[in-house]
């Protein structure tokens, strides 16, 4: 054991040394566990804390990885656990409590990126025939861990992952061009583990991977057409075994983003045009600099940009080593500035947000570079001032002319940049004064006090921008656990839950993202905010009422009562009163109270017919249309309601009166495009910002006994909208249809979970359907009565299934479609993989 960890000690110190300034910087930070701040920002203040919540459920049996009905109206998750959560760091969970899950997010960040220094150690220690010196070794590995990218997208987690297994994917291409077999093993399970553990990264790295074929090639030395080949054969098999191996994910995957809403690609995006200046590159490489949609940063500290910019004055490169890198070098940065090259690193998809999501790549050729000159000057010192020199006159000249040419930014840190800049040229050059050896030891450790000072303060300077707070998240936490806890207690059927309040919802203009509380606390929905929906499940949610936004939210944040009650949904949790809701005595929580919908039908219930969507029905007139064809009866739940329009100065106002009986009001304002600022007065009593990123289309309109009421427009430009569509909801009708849809559905037995569903109906009429709100995918398998079925669909997603005369048996069982197949292919991948070793150790051992 003393024996491994002395061979190893290199690698273990650099994660330690590395984990350990992480830390430090979050106790001076006030970080979690240290303090009332986390990294958690963002999507992962939004998103992925839920999905952690989730994550633990699925590990101690309380959910599931496959199918959830926490997702939408319930779907296959397995596309969502291959993106955010097979990373091995997230077994770690388990031993977190819900409302501690930003500690968890914290040292999840901190441990991958300590993992990224030991790895890019690995790497360069490899790469530079082990003669570069430990601590210059270590500060390049420690520049690769807290570079840019790290830092500023650690609240997306899932891609850290690739950080750290880059190096080794790097490393394996290498070894391959070397014609040393260790590195197909290695680039194979880099390759295929990346994949496994997140797909996006992990296709990154792959697209990566073979550029650097192409420099490794073109740097080898004594190379010749057969080795070339070699190293493509050895690299396309390894690309191949790799792919194999994390089949058993990746294949699934693909196969269930093909039915999502974002499955498509824009190829009408590969254009021959440059997304901004690419001088830009200069002043983002400063202190505390971001990425943003006409620029990226690749700061990974002043030791790495001198070490590169050296590289090329150095007497110690051959020409055609400096053409190579150069070449590289101006490819690395086009992949950032020229249209096809962004896509094509996007995976062909539209990245309008988290700029330059792969943006570690290009830090990590810097590094190379970098490590490629300190590797020559640091066994020769002495010979090597002049190349710093003219690094650093190069760069000053270079940055004059970029700020003199681009657009003068107050944020970035010139001077900042430029005394750590000077400061570690000045110490290197003690480093090379020959009279000086004596205290050589001492200059190294102030060299390494000055870069890791540099790298922690752009590591504070970035996360101090970027925290959400702890105590509120658990107090959140704690109070939304406890209701929904008491209410499964209070109710123990199969139901769907709704809210109009989340948290994060900033007070009176009722907009929000967090849409995935239902991961987080387990219980059934009909929203989600995820990467990839059910496009399907999306369309039949607007077509009802509930707008979807970006091709993957579903805008949830008031009760359109008809909907809820025909998907389900029994219970709002809401902080003011929904007429037609009646509110039950549970604790309130988180300012909401709870709800019931009295008009709520089963998850599965007997109709006469399933209504045809039309593109000139409105919501509210397919609601009608809906609940006629399940009753067989015209009904008419929505009723339109006369207004008066009078202009006001901000806008419009729209009166009305209510007529005498039991009713309440809907309306909706369609723009024809987007009107920032825009804002509704419902009758006094709420606001709802209008016309924007996630604000809904239907809204519900709180009246009193007063037979009138109004609704006022608040905007820029009135010409953006179209005529407002206000509505009755006839809450008598609505008991009515509901109540007979229930009467007619007592004989309907059902048992519902997490990918499984069993109805027993006695069916006494002919030309009935069973009704379910379980949606379709094609990883169901239905059967009536023992006979396989494809089920009838409501607006292309909710399972009707026709029923026989007399007794129905109907089972329902979700299936991960391919996932047999990809586990078959990532065993044959272990195969291959252990019988290329197995013949390649053979090979060698009979030439010995």
């Amino acid at each position: 054991m003393l024996s491994v960890l002395k061979k190893y000690s290199l690698y273990i110190g650099n994660f330690l040394f590395a984990f350990l300034i992480l830390s430090a910087i979050l106790f001076i930070g006030g970080f979690a566990p240290f303090g009332n701040k986390s990294l958690a920002i963002m999507d992962a203040s939004i998103q992925y804390l839920d999905f952690f919540a989730y994550w633990k459920d699925v590990l101690l049996g309380r959910n599931s990885a496959t199918f959830t009905f926490s997702n939408l109206l319930g779907s296959g998750n397995w596309s969502q656990i291959t993106y955010y959560l097979l990373s091995p760091f997230n077994l770690l969970v388990v031993f977190f409590s819900k409302e501690n899950l930003n500690t968890f997010f914290d040292l999840v960040v901190v441990l991958k990126l300590s993992v990224a220094a030991m790895t890019s150690t690995i790497f360069l220690n490899v790469r530079t025939k082990y003669s570069l010196k430990k601590w210059l070794l270590t500060l390049l590995a420690l520049s690769y861990a807290l570079m840019q990218y790290n830092i500023a997208q650690s609240s997306n987690i899932m891609w850290l992952d690739g950080v750290y297994l880059l190096p080794l994917s790097l490393l394996g291409v290498y070894l391959v061009t070397q014609q040393r077999s260790r590195g197909l093993y290695l680039l194979a399970l880099s390759i295929g583990f990346g994949l496994i553990v997140n797909w996006y990264v992990g296709a990154i790295n792959c697209l990566f991977s073979f550029g650097w074929l192409i420099l490794e090639i073109c740097l080898a030395e004594n190379i010749t057409l057969k080795k070339t080949g070699w190293s493509i054969l050895s690299y396309a098999w390894a690309m191949i075994i790799g792919i194999m191996i994390s089949a058993v994910t990746f294949l699934p995957t693909v196969s269930s983003m093909g039915q999502q809403s974002r499955s498509g690609l824009d190829w009408s995006l590969m254009t021959n045009t440059f997304r901004g200046n690419i001088l830009s590159v200069i002043p983002s490489y400063t202190l505390g600099a971001t990425s943003s949609p006409t620029n990226v940063s690749l700061f990974c500290g002043s030791l790495v940009l001198l070490g590169v910019v050296s590289l090329f004055f150095s007497s110690g490169f051959k020409t055609k080593e400096k053409l190579v890198l150069g070449i590289f070098l101006i490819i690395s940065l086009l992949m950032y500035y020229w249209q096809p090259l962004f896509m094509l690193f996007s995976l062909l998809k539209d990245a309008t947000s988290y700029w330059y999501r792969y943006s570690y790549v290009g830090s990590m050729f810097l590094v190379f570079m970098a490590s490629l000159f300190f590797e020559k000057w640091s066994n020769e010192p002495q010979n090597n001032i002049v190349p710093l020199l003219k690094a650093t006159v190069s760069i000053a000249g270079i940055s004059l002319v970029a700020w003199y040419f681009l657009p003068k930014v107050s944020e970035i840190r010139w001077v900042q940049s430029g005394i750590f800049l000077g400061m570690i040229v000045f110490i290197l050059c003690l480093v090379s004064a020959s009279h000086l050896q004596r205290y050589k030891k001492y200059v190294v450790v102030s060299l390494c006090l000055l870069v890791g000072s540099e790298l922690s303060y752009n590591t504070y300077l970035l996360i101090m921008n970027m925290f959400s707070e702890v105590k509120v998240y658990q107090n959140y936490v704690k109070q939304q656990d406890r209701q929904i806890t008491a209410l499964k207690k209070y109710d123990a059927g199969y139901y769907r839950i709704s809210q109009t309040k989340v948290k994060g919802e900033e007070d009176n203009i009722n907009i929000t993202a967090n849409y995935n509380e239902a991961y987080g606390f387990n219980y059934w929905s009909i929203a989600s905010y995820i990467s990839s929906p059910s496009g399907t499940q999306l369309k039949l949610l607007s077509d009802l009422g509930y707008r979807t936004e970006g091709d993957r939210i579903s805008i949830v944040n008031t009760s359109i009562l008809p909907t809820d009650s025909f998907l389900g949904v029994k219970y709002i949790l809401s902080p003011y009163p929904i007429k037609g809701l009646e509110k039950i005595t549970l604790q309130k929580a988180n300012e909401k109270d709870v709800y019931k919908n009295p008009y709520a039908l089963p998850l599965g219930f007997i109709v006469h017919d399933i209504a045809e969507r039309s593109n000139g029905l409105n919501v509210f007139d397919y609601e009608n249309e809906v609940y006629t064809q399940a009753a067989a009866i015209p009904t008419k739940i929505f009723k339109p309601l006369a207004y008066e329009k009078v202009a006001t100065k901000g806008g419009m106002r729209y009166k009305f009166k209510i007529p005498t009986g039991n009713y309440s009001v809907y309306g909706s304002l369609p723009w024809k495009w987007s009107v920032d600022g825009t804002k509704l007065d419902l009758n006094g009593k709420m606001q709802q910002v209008y016309s924007t990123w996630l604000s809904p289309s239907v809204f519900y309109v709180p009246t009193t006994d007063e037979d009138s009421g109004y609704i006022e427009l608040q905007t820029n430009d009135q010409n953006a909208f179209n005529e407002l569509q206000l509505y009755l909801l006839d809450l008598d009708q609505l008991a009515k249809v509901t109540n007979e849809l229930k009467e007619q559905s007592v004989d309907v037995k059902l048992n519902v979970e997490n990918g499984k569903a069993n109805f027993t109906v006695d069916n006494k009429q002919n030309k009935r359907y069973l009704q379910t709100t379980i949606p379709y995918e094609s990883g169901w398998v239905v059967k009536l009565n023992g006979k396989e079925i494809m089920p009838k669909l409501l607006d292309n997603t909710l399972m009707a299934l026709p029923l026989e005369k007399g007794k129905n048996n109907i089972t329902m069982e979700y299936h991960v479609v391919h996932l047999k197949l990809g586990a078959l292919l990532t065993l044959v991948g272990i195969i291959l993989l252990s019988g290329t070793w197995y013949l390649t150790k053979k090979y060698n051992r009979g030439r010995k």
